[in-house]
């Protein structure tokens, strides 16, 4: 691909740089290019050249001009740049982006779900990299300083989430005098800054000579330079304005050079007919100007055509299709800011008669009066509600703000409500703070009723990310109180207080028990909230070891499907797949929590998907399946690192698993990290996940005292802090329990038994049936009554068979082989221990492995390493003492690739991953 290289007056050097940046999209993928500068130094055409450059080479470009007026108006700037997008690509998305970008774009009507920003990120993500596909893809964005704040926030998501696809970024921005203004230009997309500059004196002469088709004495064009700084739309619209006077300025006398630009626009605009200034006006204050919008404001349609082509051949105005762009955004903005405020106001009533999309005409409405009006504020309130569906919190939460200062003060009620649906808004957008300062500016002013409930209960939900179980119980206490005895106000109350979690487990299950009962009390109840309350009754009853309520989880899911669109982290689907695991229905798990992870791709939730990871590591590794299970962890604990937020579940899971992996210290280093980080939060129930993985670390390694340390930790936070009951989902008891016999605590020990004794007798889970007998067999055979320790162990094993965890299977049996051979059953110590090896092997677990190949050669006869071929055993052998693959070959005279063939069989069949596992495991023998 070849660029031309003939070029606008003196602006080689950056577009040699733009066009360069251009041709290396398919080599070094995504990238962006700022261009900033002052007002008029001539970004703009610089970034127009290359666009049109670009285009003619057949790059694939979209382009998106921004103007002052866009700013207000949701996803005004990405439906520039994917203006024409063809219905193809829309319909090859999955549903929820489909659904989110038609929205966004305005595609689908006026009838769609709610969506977020985020989903709407994740479909322009989704497009990029279709559209990309092809080929490179530029993204041109002029005055990017003035891209809406949806637009922005959809793109950054997108832009930053780009791999190698040749997608490049190229914007224009203005900065102030002194170069601030350009900091988040790149919209997220690291790449290169070009500041453009000023021209020199014979650039501007050229300029001036092209443009006006006349020159000036050197001294005037000096002067002209000093004056400007070597600006040269500035330079150009004085030269103007010189050329208007027919002659070069005389020696001292002044050049007309004002303070800014105004008094030079509006000379030049003095030029025009009246109907061209009013058309121009009216095309700067709409959002998206076309041809059709602008002549539908104006009652004569052929004198506003004549108007349009005035401007057009005046230099003012320029065409892409159908949308009318100013050749300068100063052209637009000054006469707009020009206007006296009356005359501003008639012309948004103006506007308000004329346009049709629901959001631009309730804003010039309101923009138009400054009276209180009703018909204006319910216009802004429908636009408020309508933009938060297409996924534009920005533009909703400002429109719900206009909307509060338009409605009668005789309103009360519609004023508390839309205040409260601002602070809504403002909570969704992150900024806590003025939501809730909103909240309490009208929670004075509320009656007492539906909409006071609503307060209170908005703030306790802010109260629980901020301020601590006390507050948050007591504004829902208040809610209580005001919701008096209406169920549904009183079932939200119950529900909040569920969510947010403030009074321990058993309170938070009576709660949502409460809030389902008075819910299925009330005909056709709103199906969001009986979902949450249904979700928090089956967690709050598993966690207490109650059973899991699969069917009313089910039913919640079912719901939320059929229901408008909620986060990812606030539906039932991860809670049934996170709790499936707990209860052993393994591969059920896996699919509830594969499908909640697609979800948090599609809809870009990436608070989402840290824990959901987290938790199909951990279901992974309770499966034996460690490979997958660790890219699970590192992927979560990555994106978590990424998104700024703690996921103890993810990086718990990673440390188990490489203490499972024989990857001892790596395991430990990352989990005491972990633990100090957690503890200094005090985050309970991370620091008891972190004191688990630790502790099974530890006990790997040898080390009991610390083992033990670590895992009563564990427990002990889990069951009292946490108000956890269910052992089954920390999963701490059964290791605990073995390091305690170890070190002769029995009475220790014997409570946790009890504990996993009551869970198995309540839910008769598979895990603590084999778990809890394997440990009243190493109970027994502590306390000396081998023969009842053989058949609970024996017991154990058989019960094994209905858990899905191969692992601990294979943990049970080596205890087993233990007894067995101390007991002097050799012959049937070995069959349980070569089954246990083999499984130690296969799952790739080199500590306990080498365990089993201790006990082996302790029992005599033909061991592991036995099992090895003669010529495999030279090989380790001389592996082990440290000879390389060359040097092995030499000495037993083969090749060095005959020698790798035998050390992957050797790795195999020892179930070691390196020469240093090897020489431990042939050390041990």
């Amino acid at each position: 691909m070849h660029l031309p290289l003939d070029s606008i007056v003196g602006r080689d050097p950056e577009l040699g740089i733009a066009r360069q940046f251009i041709l290396d999209a398919a080599a070094a993928g995504p990238g962006s290019l700022v261009l900033e500068g002052v007002a008029g130094i001539g970004k703009s055409a610089i970034w127009s050249r290359v666009v049109h450059d670009a285009r003619a080479e057949g790059v694939a470009v979209r382009v998106c001009r921004c103007s002052e007026s866009d700013r207000a108006f949701a996803f005004a700037g990405l439906g520039d740049l994917l203006d024409g997008l063809d219905g193809d690509v829309l319909s090859g998305l999955p549903r929820v982006q489909g659904q989110a970008l038609s929205a966004a774009l305005l595609r689908s009507g006026d009838s769609f779900e709610p969506v977020g920003t985020r989903v709407v990120g994740v479909a322009v993500l989704s497009v990029l990299r279709g559209l990309a596909r092809s080929g490179p893809l530029v993204l041109a964005v002029d005055d990017v300083q003035w891209l809406d704040a949806s637009s922005r926030s959809a793109l950054s998501f997108a832009l930053r989430r780009l791999a190698d696809e040749p997608v490049r970024l190229i914007v224009s921005c203005r900065t102030e005098p002194g170069g601030t203004g350009a900091a988040e230009a790149d919209l997220g997309i690291r790449g290169q800054r070009l500041t453009v500059g000023p021209v020199s004196v014979g650039v501007l002469q050229r300029i001036v000579s092209a443009q006006l088709g006349r020159t000036f004495s050197r001294p005037t064009l000096t002067r002209l330079h000093e004056a400007t700084g070597g600006n040269p739309m500035i330079c150009l619209e004085m030269a103007r304005a010189l050329h208007r006077r027919g002659r070069d300025p005389d020696v001292g006398e002044p050049l007309p050079v004002p303070a800014d630009l105004r008094l030079l626009v509006t000379e030049r605009l003095e030029g025009l007919s009246e109907a061209a200034r009013q058309l121009l006006l009216v095309t700067a204050a709409l959002a998206h100007p076309t041809v059709a919008s602008v002549l539908a404001a104006f009652d004569d349609s052929e004198a506003s055509s004549r108007a349009l082509t005035e401007a057009s051949a005046a230099g003012l105005v320029e065409f892409e299709g159908e949308r009318i762009h100013f050749l300068h955004p100063l052209l637009a903005s000054i006469p707009y800011a020009a206007l006296a405020p009356d005359d501003r106001r008639r012309l948004h009533r103006q506007l308000a008669a004329s346009v049709t999309q629901p959001e631009e005409r309730a804003r010039h409405a309101a923009l138009g009066s400054l009276e209180r009006s009703a018909v204006i504020a319910d216009a802004l309130d429908a636009a408020s509600r309508h933009a938060r569906a297409r996924g534009s919190f920005d533009a909703a939460a400002e429109l719900a703000h206009l909307a509060v200062s338009r409605t009668p003060v005789s309103e009360p009620d519609a004023l508390v409500r839309r205040s409260l649906d601002a602070a809504e808004y403002q909570f969704l957008l992150g900024d806590t703070a003025k939501a809730h300062s909103v909240i309490e500016a009208c929670l004075d002013e509320a009656p007492r009723g539906p909409l006071r409930v609503r307060g209170l209960l908005m703030a306790a939900t802010i109260a629980s990310w901020e301020s601590g179980d006390a507050t948050v119980a007591a504004l829902c206490a208040r809610a209580m109180t005001e919701a008096g005895d209406d169920p549904l106000l009183r079932a939200r109350c119950y529900v909040t207080l569920a969510d947010t979690s403030p009074s321990g487990a058993t309170t938070d299950l009576s709660h949502a028990e409460r809030a389902v009962e008075l819910l299925e009390s009330i005909d056709a109840p709103p199906t969001e909230l009986l979902a949450a309350a249904l979700t928090n009754v089956a967690l709050h009853a598993c966690r207490l070891g109650r059973g899991l309520d699969v069917t009313g989880l089910e039913r919640a899911v079912a719901m939320q499907v059929a229901g408008p669109l909620v986060p990812v982290s606030d539906r039932a689907a991860p809670v049934l797949g996170m709790y499936l695991k707990v209860v052993d229905r393994f591969d059920e798990s896996r699919t509830w929590l594969q499908q909640v992870q697609t979800s948090a791709v599609d809809e870009g939730d990436d608070s989402a998907l840290p824990n959901t990871l987290g938790h199909l590591a951990t279901l992974e590794c309770w499966a034996g399946r460690f490979e997958p299970a660790l890219e699970y962890a590192v992927e979560g604990r990555e994106r978590a690192v990424r998104t700024g937020i703690r996921a103890p579940m993810a990086a718990s899971a990673h440390v188990l698993i490489l203490a499972h992996l024989g990857r001892l210290d790596e395991a430990r280093a990352l989990g005491e990290a972990d633990l100090a980080a957690d503890d200094a939060l005090d985050f309970a129930s991370a620091v008891a996940l972190h004191s688990r993985s630790l502790g099974v670390t530890e006990q790997m390694a040898g080390n009991t005292e610390s083992a033990a340390a670590h895992l009563l930790r564990a427990v002990r936070i889990s069951t009292e802090e946490v108000g956890i009951r269910e052992p089954a989902i920390l999963r701490a008891h059964p290791d605990a329990v073995a390091v305690l016999l170890t070190l002769g605590r029995l009475a220790e020990a014997e409570t946790l038994i009890e504990q996993l004794d009551v869970s198995t007798r309540t839910n008769q889970l598979p895990w603590s049936t084999a778990l809890a007998g394997r440990c009243h067999g190493l109970l027994s055979a502590a306390t000396g009554a081998r023969a009842p320790a053989l058949a609970l162990l024996e017991s154990a094993v058989a019960d094994h068979q209905h858990l899905p965890m191969p692992f601990e299977r294979a943990q049970t049996r080596l205890i087993f082989a233990d007894l067995l051979r101390r007991c002097g059953h050799r012959r049937d110590a070995r069959r349980q221990l070569v089954a246990a090896r083999a499984t130690f092997v296969e799952l790739g677990t080199p500590g306990p492995a080498a365990r089993a190949d201790v006990e082996l050669a302790s029992l005599g006869g033909r061991t592991a390493t036995t099992a090895l071929t003669r010529v495999e055993q030279r090989v380790a052998d001389l592996a082990g003492q440290g000879q390389t693959n060359r040097e092995v070959a030499a000495t037993l005279v083969m090749s060095v690739r005959t020698v790798e063939s035998h050390l992957g069989r050797i790795y195999r069949k020892l179930g070691v991953r390196s020469r240093t596992e090897l020489a431990s495991r042939l050390h041990a023998q």
